[in-house]
């Protein structure tokens, strides 16, 4: 069994800020990373400005989006790249936070659920005008996680190469706003961990096609850990998010990388 010496690593924090997207200014401040020593966790990725996440081109991005476009329409699955958008500790800021894509003269509001999930689509007309996303916060004062929504067919498996493609689109995405940075290499994703919207008040169901449940972590949250002997295997996956009384729920795969 492998050990794992570090722990997560795919936050990024961002500050998108300005009080509003028409006005938003720029800042050249360079991105920097922290390496914290090697008994401790992998640090967060951190961006320091809002040029930094603005600067980088939703043309690259795009890339990465376009994949997942391609996927939902061939599969019928469907895989979302979202960010689940907070304020920094301790940082204040307007409520609800917001986020737009402004480009040509233009800005569109980019949609979020209740739970703070912004979803960023692929759009062909901000790919061409290399669109950047700010938003209502000053700067300095978000964070951010990249994460995939998963809104698999009723009573349909997905494949496990399908969420192993998609944690490939997370990487890239990664790639993109994070590094590397000042040599901090980012490894590439090995676990995708399932979790579910109203946290307090839903479950996920998670079991590949043989009946064999899902690991689970200390917190009771199923995980997929990818591996050559599963991408020989391919094996389908049922997941589902089961709220309280029926309620709504989403269900998300957050990524996770570690150094062995």
């Amino acid at each position: 069994m492998k050990t794992r010496l570090y722990g997560r690593a795919a936050l990024v924090a961002l500050a998108l800020g300005c009080a509003s997207a028409a006005g938003a200014q720029t800042s050249e401040q360079p991105a920097t990373a922290q390496a914290e020593p090697q008994t401790e966790a992998v640090p967060e990725m951190v961006v320091t400005s809002r040029e930094q996440f603005g600067k980088t081109s939703y043309a690259k991005l795009a890339e990465a989006l376009k994949v997942l476009d391609h996927m939902e329409n061939a599969s019928g699955h469907h895989l979302r790249m979202v960010f689940k958008v907070e304020l920094d500790k301790d940082k204040p800021g307007p409520l609800p936070i917001q986020l737009w894509a402004v480009y040509n003269g233009k800005e569109e509001v980019i949609e979020s659920t209740p739970d703070g999930y912004f979803y960023v689509p692929y759009r062909a007309d901000w790919e061409a005008a290399d669109a950047k996303l700010v938003s209502n916060q000053a700067k300095g004062a978000l964070r951010a996680t990249v994460m995939l929504e998963v809104r698999p067919t009723e009573g349909q498996a997905i494949a496990y190469a399908e969420l192993r493609q998609g944690a490939k689109v997370l990487d890239q995405a990664i790639e993109e706003f994070v590094g590397p940075v000042m040599g901090f290499f980012v490894p590439s994703i090995d676990q995708l961990d399932f979790i579910c919207e109203p946290r307090e008040h839903c479950r996920v169901n998670a079991t590949l096609a043989t009946g064999e449940a899902l690991e689970a972590d200390d917190q009771g949250r199923p995980f997929l850990e990818f591996g050559r002997k599963m991408d020989r295997r391919n094996p389908a996956l049922s997941l589902a998010a089961t709220g309280e009384d029926g309620a709504p729920t989403r269900l998300y795969a957050r990524p996770e990388l570690h150094i062995f």
